[in-house]
């Protein structure tokens, strides 16, 4: 047996510790997903999924204030990152990235969901809520207040590898993921946009009205675009903004089934924060 003293042995050890503290991060971070599905290395998966980008409105502006102090921005974004993701996850995405201070999830990418457009609508108005939620919570000690948009489009898009098999890494591609990333640039704080192809299929079960059609930058044609009418439903009217708590959706709530209230067609999202509720 080799001693303990031996400079492999150590190596070995210290290398050991290291993936042990890697794999503690990354299960901590990354919520486990038994039921998704990886293609090997040079394989694909291709499925019709809807993509969700989100992003904080004016940040970067906002965030002049913090020029010297930057590990507070990473704490306030952390904070609204929180939230959103445990609101994507709540509805079944797959958080694929972050992407500053917003994310890109998918549903019905990582594993077949035909209501992927619901469970992603039901998200982004999620991410809304509970970003609500949370400046209700700590405005006052920012001293300001967090502003979040968002944009979805569905059809078909590939899983796969991307990169060399140095630096590969499971990344998502298609229309969808490019046209939300064009909504989300457009979407007013607090606005939950929707691509046609997201819309049309959902039956009727989101109130809606229709932005017209407008260009998508990198595309030849135009496409339809949704705004969804979040509504407050003490008074049955669209929520001023700034005052959105809960959501109601007419008709079949497509809240139903993915928040904690299944029995109501209201979502507290105070509840989405984590820890609080369940699915």
């Amino acid at each position: 047996m080799q001693s303990t003293d031996d400079p492999q042995v150590l190596l070995f050890a210290r290398d050991l510790a290291r993936l042990n503290r890697l794999r503690r991060a990354y299960e901590r971070l990354v919520p486990a997903r038994l039921d998704t599905e990886t293609p090997g290395v040079g394989e694909a998966l291709v499925r019709d999924s809807t993509a969700l980008f989100t992003d904080l409105r004016h940040f970067t502006r906002l965030m002049e204030g913090f020029a010297d102090d930057p590990a507070t921005v990473l704490r306030i974004v952390n904070e609204h990152l929180a939230v959103a993701v445990n609101a994507v996850t709540r509805c079944g995405g797959v958080v694929e990235k972050f992407v500053g201070d917003g994310l890109l999830a998918t549903f019905g990418a990582r594993t077949t969901q035909p209501d992927h457009r619901e469970r992603a609508v039901a998200a982004a108005m999620g991410v809304v809520g509970a970003n609500e939620a949370l400046n209700r919570r700590r405005s006052a000690t920012w001293g300001f207040r967090l502003e979040v948009g968002t944009g979805l489009a569905s059809g078909p898009v590939v899983l796969g590898f991307l990169g060399p098999p140095e630096r590969a890494e499971l990344a998502v591609l298609g229309d969808p993921v490019n046209v939300a990333a064009r909504l989300v640039a457009r979407a007013h704080p607090g606005e939950v946009l929707l691509a046609d192809s997201v819309y049309h299929g959902l039956a009727g079960t989101v109130r809606a009205e229709l932005l017209g059609r407008r260009a998508v930058r990198g595309r030849a044609g135009k496409i339809r675009l949704y705004r969804v009418v979040i509504v407050d439903p003490e008074r049955g009217q669209p929520c001023p903004d700034g005052q959105l708590g809960e959501i109601w959706v007419a008709g079949p709530s497509v809240a139903q089934g993915y928040w904690n209230r299944p029995d109501d067609s209201r979502a507290t999202f105070e509840n989405v924060l984590p820890g609080h509720g369940k699915v």
